[in-house]
């Protein structure tokens, strides 16, 4: 049950991720980030106040690291973007999202079976393949990458901000911050999964919010993209829910790293929804994903 609850953290993110690209060049990835979060912060609180009673220290304490590092992520994976190609900057930060987690549980005794590990890393693999298998005409040029980097990229420059010539260095970087958010989101020992997901997607609003003064995106919204900007909030806020219960039943280097393969459903979505061509490679590590997560269940 609890790679089911892993796939699901996947499948909502992605869904997410997906939605997000549709509206990322009309307006600056930090304000989405910045709204879509804290849209999703309104309400998983809400339901955590109505349904979970009252929070305990481990649960805010960790679930706001969690959070933080989730919205520092996202600052940095967008300045490599901003930097490099989209196709090899995702699988980078994406290989690593899932690698952080799963040495650190692997170094705090988990011991997945032989065969899950061997499935654990196939799917490392599938997350590279399809993350950096878009073909070269579909790749953005460097114009539309300042773009979807909304402004920040010279804002960035000048101040000095995250400042790194490599944007490989960048998003292997962004990849272990964001994996680190699974770590994080994996020690609370609670009753109740709702206050560890709501600190963290408050921490992760409240990250954001603290770094927009300093690199100035427009925080404005087209009307038509409000509905999208509110639907990434709740598919994020669903994904961190859903990791959060799976991460009290499995082990953390299984289940992180099912949840790390957000990239499969979106490329999925932008095939049967965009009709964007599937290349050898993404077909390849779609197939490998499959393989990987029937092996993982023998965990």
């Amino acid at each position: 049950m609890f790679l089911l609850f892993g796939l699901l953290t996947a499948i909502s993110f992605g869904v997410a991720d997906f939605l997000a690209g549709l509206v990322g060049r009309r307006m600056s990835p930090l304000t989405l980030v910045l709204y879509s979060q804290s849209i999703g912060a309104v309400v998983i609180t809400v339901l955590a106040i109505g349904l979970a009673g009252r929070p305990g220290a481990s649960e805010l304490a960790w679930g706001s690291a969690a959070g933080a590092v989730l919205g520092l992520g996202f600052i940095l994976y967008y300045r490599a973007l901003a930097n490099g190609t989209m196709g090899v900057i995702a699988a980078v930060t994406g290989v690593w999202t899932a690698v952080a987690p799963l040495v650190i549980g692997l170094s705090l005794g988990e011991r997945p079976s032989a065969v899950a590990l061997m499935g654990i890393g196939l799917v490392v693999v599938a997350i590279a393949l399809v993350s950096g298998g878009a073909k070269p005409d579909e790749q953005e040029t460097p114009q539309e990458s300042e773009h979807y980097a909304g402004g920040t990229r010279g804002h960035l420059r000048q101040r000095g901000f995250l400042a790194c010539d490599s944007g490989i260095l960048q998003a292997s970087v962004a990849g272990l911050w964001l994996g680190l958010f699974f770590v994080f989101l994996d020690q609370p020992q609670s009753d109740s999964p709702l206050w560890p997901a709501a600190a963290a997607t408050v921490a992760s609003a409240l990250a954001v919010a603290v770094l927009i003064p300093a690199l100035r995106p427009s925080l404005k919204i087209p009307v038509k993209s409000l509905w999208v900007v509110g639907a990434v909030g709740l598919c994020q806020t669903l994904g961190t829910l859903t990791f959060v219960i799976a991460a009290r039943e499995g082990m953390l280097s299984v289940v992180a790293v099912a949840g790390a393969l957000t990239p499969i459903p979106t490329a999925i979505l932008a095939f049967l929804i965009l009709r964007e061509r599937a290349t050898l490679l993404q077909l390849t590590g779609i197939v490998a994903a499959l393989a990987g997560i029937m092996m993982m269940m023998q965990a």
